[in-house]
């Protein structure tokens, strides 16, 4: 799922710009993704755009508490990423559940910082805080070089 919306974002460089699910889904099936692969990320990507902010995410602190399920799936690298973005402000805690809600929906492989730092990335690109996704494209491409 994660390829897919990484493709998403590179190919269209606002979200907005991103032509209809029915055009979707045949430039990604050409680009040579499996047709549930396909679904469940625009699936995903749709439930999260269409969504609306629920009111008692601005009145959450900066504190959260994971379920079994996300701990088993979150490691500690992975918890320290997403504090680290909310604490500098890069999510604020709506966009924190869905980077979380995106992560807990992959299925391939493990999750780690770079997984973390690449939803969030997506997630923030597809509701328009172009300032943030700036500075954690920055930081994904700086990390790339590293390797």
């Amino acid at each position: 799922m994660l390829d897919i919306l990484v493709y998403l974002y590179e190919s269209y460089r606002m979200a907005e710009l991103a032509p209809d699910r029915d055009a979707l889904e045949k430039r990604l099936f050409a680009a040579g993704f499996d047709a549930p692969s396909v679904k469940e990320a625009l699936d995903w990507f749709g439930r999260m755009t269409a969504s609306e902010a629920h009111p008692r995410l601005a009145e959450i602190a900066h504190f959260r508490h994971y379920a079994r399920e996300e701990l088993d799936k979150l490691d500690e690298d992975c918890r320290a990423s997403l504090r680290f973005l909310e604490e500098a402000q890069i999510l604020d805690a709506e966009s924190r559940e869905w980077v979380i809600n995106g992560l807990m929906h992959l299925t391939d492989g493990d999750i780690g910082p770079e997984q973390v730092r690449w939803m969030s990335l997506v997630v923030l690109w597809s509701r328009g805080y172009i300032e943030h996704f700036t500075f954690l494209e920055e930081l994904l491409l700086s990390e790339a070089t590293l390797h």
